[in-house]
């Protein structure tokens, strides 16, 4: 059985193939709250990161219910997004969605009104100037209209005539709302899923919404029909693939949402989803000058309670969808959260395109432990000794936080760990024959 190996990084970092530097790509986060509700630690893991946009969605009856009622939660999550991103001076990637994966997510009067109708295209203008209203000083790095679209309008071409109508009325005007706000043009797509944006049964009825917009907003999450995930070897040629497709670079490709579950139950776990953002990262320089803007879709796993409201929402009541929605972080619910594999990869991924200066990275590799190296730790977890065994001579062993932050460094395979705080540690452990294993500590 393959295992994780966490090879640390601890002078310098290389990746083995030519980088592309970051030059004008955007590098946006969704971000969420862990177990702890402090979301100022989810923007700081953000910010460390190198996060230079992050993701918001709202569906448009999340704020008005039916005809010019408009929910209190909606217009105070408008305010406080006005509020803290211009102050961390951190734009947005906005979805508001009138469409949501399998939902017409508009106002309950408008649910039997075509999208084409003058009166649904009245209330978005409408809707839209409450939107600008409670978010005047907010910066956007584009209005995606829609999420995933394409799976709730099928293969449907009068939906997709219909649709594409409304977009075209309601474009010139939100375009005008905004520049009146910030002097400034505002890019507007509508966002498709990458399967609907490739597919030969809807890929023509996607150019046909996509024509005349400012960028091509796709979701992209390597899935088999199960929801189990595919392995991360496909990222080259669906990045490719999708390139085929819109190859001009005056409309540039925005992954505005990007993600790999964790999950045994998917088929997957940490190390795989650390080789997809390892192999998104490549094909991203492959297709730099059509691709401008990703995601990473999502900073911190869901509770199992918001996967399983989810999954009813959605009326997917499959483990295998429970289990890929809850694993989507590259960082844990519980607590403050714990960063996996996948973060400090994508850390990595920053630092070798000098994106920004992370503090610290941990490439991740495949390895098998031989029988001459084994490595046991114990007792784990541990309250105060914990003790190395290596049939291997052991020559130092380097431990950092979940932070990634050193904390010890040791050659003697007994070491105390009485004085550190309570929580996940990772273990460099380095033998006299130049091999270094990885292995996890849990203090408490």
């Amino acid at each position: 059985m393959k295992k994780v190996l966490f090879l640390f990084a601890l002078l310098s970092y290389s990746i083995g193939y030519s980088q592309i530097q970051k030059g004008d790509r955007i590098l946006s986060w969704q971000l969420d709250l862990a177990q702890n509700q402090d979301y100022d630690s989810s923007f700081l893991y953000g910010k460390q990161a190198c996060m230079e946009a992050t993701h918001l969605f709202m569906a448009w009856n999340d704020l008005e219910t039916t005809s010019g009622i408009f929910n209190d939660t909606g217009r105070n999550t408008l305010k406080i997004m006005n509020i803290y991103y211009p102050t961390a001076g951190t734009p947005v990637e906005f979805q508001f969605a009138p469409l949501n994966t399998l939902f017409k997510s508009v106002p309950t009067d408008l649910q039997s009104v075509s999208f084409n109708s003058p009166v649904m295209i009245s209330r978005f203008k409408n809707v839209m100037d409450t939107v600008f209203k409670y978010i005047p000083n907010l910066d956007l790095t584009a209005l995606n209209i829609g999420n995933e679209c394409d799976i709730v309008l099928g293969v449907d071409s009068n939906k997709y005539n219909e649709y594409k109508e409304f977009l075209d009325s309601v474009i010139p005007y939100v375009k005008q709302k905004y520049f009146a706000l910030h002097a400034s043009n505002l890019k507007i797509g509508t966002t498709l899923t990458h399967h609907g944006l490739v597919a030969t049964s809807t890929k023509n009825l996607c150019k046909k919404l996509n024509k005349n917009l400012d960028i091509v907003a796709v979701t992209y999450y390597p899935l088999n029909s199960d929801f189990t995930m595919k392995n991360p070897s496909v990222v080259p040629g669906d990045f490719s693939a999708l390139v085929a497709e819109y190859s001009d670079t005056n409309q540039p490709i925005y992954f505005v949402e990007c993600g790999f579950s964790s999950s045994d139950t998917c088929n997957s776990n940490d190390l795989l989803q650390a080789k997809f953002y390892e192999n998104v990262f490549t094909a991203w320089d492959t297709h730099y000058a059509n691709i401008k803007l990703l995601t990473v879709f999502k900073l911190v796993d869901w509770s199992q309670a918001d996967a399983n409201k989810l999954s009813v929402d959605y009326g997917i009541l499959d483990n295998k969808f429970i289990e890929y929605l809850r694993t989507l972080g590259v960082r844990t619910w519980a607590g403050n959260g714990t960063s996996k594999p996948a973060y400090f990869q994508i850390l990595c991924e920053l630092r070798a395109r000098n994106w920004c200066v992370p503090a610290f990275c941990q490439p991740v590799s495949l390895e098998e432990n031989s029988s001459v190296d084994k490595v046991t730790i114990y007792p784990n977890p541990t309250n105060n000794l914990l003790t190395i065994s290596s049939k291997g001579s052991l020559k130092q062993v380097v431990i950092f936080d979940s932070f990634g932050k050193l904390i010890v460094t040791s050659n003697s395979p007994e070491i105390d760990m009485s004085n550190l705080s309570n929580g996940l540690y990772f273990l460099s452990i380095e033998l006299e024959n130049g091999n270094r294993i990885s292995e996890k500590v849990i203090k408490n």
